[in-house]
C-alpha cells in the first residue's frame, strides 16, 4: 500500500484515508481546545445545552468524568499534558514559560519517533513556545496565524533555529500589546502599529455576522473558528494521505476569550440559569454578578459555536473514514471561572471549573460509549498516546496509562495542581496555590499568601460540588492528613531546588 499514488483517482482521499496506516499502527489525533471547562459542557451534566455535538461524539468515545489539568493556565496546563510530568517537575510554570532543557525530549513528537508522521499547531502562542522546544521532531509544524485573517508574520523566522525564541521574541516582544505584566514596555509601540495593520486588513470582515468582533488569538490576530477547522480538516486529509501513519496535535485557541460568538449564536441562553452565588474571594477583582453573569453567557454561546465546529469536523472525518484507524482525543488545557468576583483563569483560583478538563477518546471504529469516574490527570495522556503506538512510557514520567486503556484505577491517588507564576522556575516552590484530590475530598493550599486564617481550604466535592462548605476548621482530621501528605510531596520535589 505504501506506492499508492493519489493523482487521477476520483476516490483518492477515502482510499487514502483506508490505507495510511496499515501497517497495524494506529493514527493519532489530539485536539486541544484552550480553555474549554468540563462544567461548562452538557456532556458533562451543565444545565445549558452547550455541546450536543461533543455530547453525541461521546457515544462512541472513553469519557473521562472526574478529569484534572495540573495547571490553571495554558503554559502550565499544556506542558504538563506534552511531558507527562507534574508542573514542580517540568517547570514550565510561569506565564509563557518554558520546559527545563533535560526534559524537553518528554514530548510525544520525539518520544514517537520518525516512524510517525507528526504534524504540530498550536493557535495560542504560549503552547507554540512550548512546541519551538523541539522542532526538529516536528515534521510540518504551522505558526499560530495560521488560518488567521493576516497574512503570516515573515518576523517568525528571525530564529530559524530556535523555533521557541523565535515565537516569544515576536509574539510576547514585538507584536504584543495585551496589557500582561510580564511584557517589556517598549513592545507597545510595535504592538500598536501590529494592531492598527491587523486592523486595516480586517476592517472589511468586521460586520454583522460578528457585532462584538471577530475572535482574536494572542497579541491580536483575527481569525474565524470556521475557516481554522476548515484548514485542520485539511491538514489531516493530507496526512492520511501518507503511507506512515501519523500523530497531529492541534491547539485551538476558542473558547478563550475574547468570547466573540458568531451573530448566529447570540440569542442562545436568555434564560434564567442562574448557578449559585459564591463569596467573594479575598483574592476578586472586584466584578459583579451581574457583570460575570453576562461573560458567562457569551462564553457559552462560543463553546456552541466551536462545539457545531467539531461536530462538523467529525463527520467530514467520518465521511472520509479517516477515523476507521485512527484515536481522535479531545481535551483542554484548562478551564475557565465564572464566580467569587472573578472571570477567567491563570490567577490565584483552584476551583472545579478553571481545573476539571474533558477528555474524550475515541478508539479506532469504537461505536459504544465507555465511562471512567476514577481521578485522572492530564499528565497521563503521554504515556497512553505512547501505549497507542507500542511505546514504552519514558522512565521520566509520572504519568499513568489511562484506566480503561490498560492502565489501573488507583481510587488513593492523589491529584495534584498548582499555580506558581510567581515563583521562580529554577528556585524551591515556596509562593503558589496548590490542589490536591484525593477520592471525594479536595484540599486548597495557599503557601506564602497573606491569607489570615485561609491559608487551607478544604470541601467534600461528593456531597459540596460547588465548593461552598470549607470544612478545614470543621474535619480537622481529614485536613490534618492531607497536609501532611500534601508537604510531604512538596518538600520531596522541592528537594533538588534547596538553597544551601
Amino acid at each position: 500500500m505504501a506506492g499508492v499514488t493519489l493523482a487521477g483517482v476520483a476516490a483518492s482521499k477515502k482510499l487514502s484515508a483506508i490505507t495510511a496506516g496499515s501497517d497495524s499502527r494506529p493514527n493519532i489525533i489530539v485536539i486541544v481546545m484552550d480553555t474549554l471547562s468540563a462544567r461548562h459542557m452538557s456532556l458533562h451534566g451543565y444545565p445549558r445545552p452547550t455541546t450536543p455535538n461533543m455530547d453525541a461524539f461521546a457515544e462512541r468515545s472513553t469519557v473521562y468524568n472526574n478529569h484534572y489539568s495540573c495547571g490553571n493556565f495554558t503554559t502550565t496546563g499544556t506542558a504538563s499534558m506534552l511531558t507527562g510530568m507534574l508542573p514542580w517537575k517540568h517547570r514550565a510554570i510561569n506565564y509563557g514559560g518554558l520546559v527545563l532543557p533535560e526534559f524537553a525530549h518528554c514530548n510525544p513528537f520525539s518520544l514517537l519517533g520518525s516512524e510517525y508522521q507528526r504534524f504540530g499547531f498550536a493557535q495560542n502562542a504560549w503552547a507554540d513556545h512550548l512546541l519551538g522546544q523541539y522542532p526538529r521532531d516536528i515534521d510540518r509544524f504551522l505558526s499560530p496565524l495560521a488560518y488567521s485573517l493576516t497574512a503570516e508574520n515573515p518576523a517568525l523566522g528571525l530564529f530559524d533555529n530556535d523555533r521557541a525564541i523565535s515565537s516569544i521574541a515576536v509574539n510576547d516582544f514585538l507584536l504584543s500589546m495585551d496589557g500582561q505584566e510580564n511584557r517589556p514596555a517598549a513592545s507597545s509601540v510595535f504592538g500598536y502599529l501590529n494592531r492598527s495593520r491587523i486592523f486595516r486588513q480586517t476592517a472589511a470582515q468586521v460586520s454583522a455576522e460578528y457585532p462584538r468582533g471577530v475572535p482574536e488569538l494572542m497579541g491580536g490576530a483575527p481569525f474565524l473558528n470556521e475557516e481554522v477547522y476548515d484548514g485542520v480538516y485539511a491538514e489531516l486529509l493530507q496526512l492520511a494521505s501518507q503511507p506512515k501513519p501519523y500523530f497531529a496535535y492541534i491547539h485551538l485557541f476558542s473558547p478563550h476569550d475574547p468570547y466573540n460568538p458568531r451573530h448566529d449564536y447570540r440569542k442562545l441562553f436568555n434564560d434564567d440559569f442562574a448557578p449559585p452565588v459564591k463569596p467573594v474571594h479575598p483574592f476578586s477583582y472586584g466584578f459583579t454578578e451581574e457583570y460575570v453573569a453576562t461573560r458567562r453567557v457569551l462564553y457559552d454561546r462560543l463553546i456552541a459555536q466551536v462545539d457545531d465546529e467539531f461536530g462538523r469536523l467529525v463527520s467530514r472525518l467520518d465521511e472520509e473514514s479517516v477515523l476507521d484507524n485512527s484515536y481522535l482525543i479531545l481535551t483542554s488545557d484548562h478551564g475557565e471561572l465564572f464566580e467569587r468576583g472573578f472571570l477567567g483563569h491563570g490567577a490565584h483560583f483552584m476551583y472545579e471549573s478553571v481545573l476539571r478538563i474533558p477528555l474524550l477518546v475515541h478508539s479506532p471504529g469504537q461505536t459504544k460509549r465507555e465511562d471512567v469516574h476514577s481521578l485522572t490527570s492530564n499528565i497521563d495522556l503521554l504515556p497512553t498516546l505512547l501505549s497507542f503506538a507500542g511505546r514504552d512510557p519514558a522512565p521520566e514520567l509520572d504519568g499513568r496509562i489511562l484506566p480503561g486503556f490498560g492502565g489501573e484505577t488507583d481510587d488513593d491517588r492523589p491529584i495534584i495542581s498548582l499555580i506558581a507564576r510567581e515563583n521562580s522556575a529554577f528556585a524551591p516552590v515556596e509562593k503558589a496555590v496548590f490542589s490536591m484530590r484525593r477520592r471525594s475530598h479536595k484540599l486548597i493550599v495557599y503557601l506564602n499568601y497573606e491569607m489570615p486564617g485561609r491559608n487551607f481550604e478544604l470541601y467534600n466535592l461528593e456531597s459540596d460540588p460547588e465548593e461552598l462548605n470549607d470544612l478545614s476548621s470543621k474535619d480537622v482530621k481529614t485536613a490534618s492528613a492531607m497536609k501532611d501528605e500534601f508537604f510531604a510531596y512538596l518538600n520531596e520535589a522541592n528537594k533538588r531546588y534547596s538553597r544551601k
